[in-house]
């Protein structure tokens, strides 16, 4: 800094490295932290899982989940769409919205869905009786899936193009065929403009609720957007009917306005629904090869636009946002 000052720098020239330098140690002193954690966690609480063993429903997400033929199965099933199958409509950007490029990667999202259907499975919901609604369902190719297994599918989401614009594109509901994977029954998926926490459906309406990495998102303290959003996945099910919901949380236990930890999955959540009851414990114990593969946050962003070697190399599965550890976890409940 003497060094600047003496070659005349000016200073605006200064006050921006300061900044940069700053920024520096900040993320280096995140980094060091989340390492620290991790090293006394595979210390003090080695854990592994038999991927041949019958799959948890209620757990965080596992890089050993991959082997699991049980869920391997569905994972393919859902991938099954290849760049052929897309109906691409006017103003379809394939850079932006790359086409099914997952195959053999590990992607938490797939995760999530696949869970959600082995629930809907062993429930016996995964029948042309059966009625489902989505919650923030935005274009997930989940939707298309069930259209063509199940009786109906109403995906809900507000669409109105203010925000996360190309997940949740405006014209969504009125041009399903230009977003599908592969085709579809049309007469078996609804999309509507909808607000998660108010959903325009009577009580008892449905066999299937289903979110995936959405609730978070709906704002208000001590995650009320959350809670609202599935108290009303709670009123529309029919008694019997399950909820798959699938969130983002926080393995290190920080503070944050979105994702949960272990103390707020259950006050902010779990301990507050009424008639909705965890199908089996909740698991929040995570592998020490899933600590293993952990991957920056900005690696993260970009990651289905990546060329396949990177993404078979670094699977998206536990990421670090700053001083976070975050992945997926699954809630499945059924309404007493």
């Amino acid at each position: 800094m003497v060094k600047d000052v003496v070659r005349g720098k000016s200073r605006d020239e200064i006050q921006a490295k300061v900044r940069e330098l700053t920024r520096r140690e900040f993320e280096i002193q995140n980094e060091k932290e989340v390492f620290e954690f991790i090293s006394f966690l595979k210390r003090s609480q080695p854990h592994s899982v038999n991927p041949n063993s019958p799959l948890k429903l209620n757990k965080l997400c596992h890089i050993e989940d991959w082997q699991n033929n049980e869920l391997k199965e569905i994972i393919s099933e859902l991938q099954y769409a290849n760049s052929n199958d897309y109906i691409h409509g006017k103003g379809w950007d394939v850079e932006k919205y790359p086409v099914n490029n997952r195959k053999g990667a590990i992607y938490r999202k797939d995760w999530e869905w696949g869970l959600g259907v082995l629930a809907m499975k062993r429930f016996g919901k995964l029948t042309k009786e059966s009625k489902a609604i989505g919650v923030g369902s935005a274009t997930e190719e989940i939707l298309f899936y069930l259209a063509n297994r199940i009786d109906h599918v109403y995906a809900t989401d507000l669409y109105d193009g203010k925000g996360w614009k190309n997940l949740v594109p405006i014209d969504f509901p009125e041009n399903l065929k230009k977003y599908s994977p592969y085709p579809y029954n049309e007469n078996a998926l609804t999309v509507m403009r909808m607000d998660a926490t108010r959903l325009e459906f009577s009580d008892e309406s449905f066999d299937i609720a289903f979110s995936f990495s959405s609730i978070e998102h709906f704002g208000g303290e001590n995650h009320s957007g959350a809670l609202g959003s599935t108290r009303e996945m709670e009123r529309v099910l029919k008694p019997g009917g399950i909820a798959v919901v699938a969130t983002e949380y926080m393995l290190n236990d920080k503070e944050h306005i979105e994702f949960f930890n272990r103390r707020t999955i259950y006050s902010d959540l779990i301990d507050k629904l009424d008639r909705l009851k965890l199908v089996e414990p909740l698991d929040l114990r995570t592998t020490t090869k899933t600590l293993d593969a952990i991957i920056d946050y900005q690696s993260s962003v970009n990651w289905l636009a990546s060329p396949y070697e990177f993404k078979k190399n670094y699977p998206y599965v536990l990421i670090r946002v700053n001083d976070i550890l975050v992945s997926s976890i699954m809630l499945v409940f059924q309404k007493q």
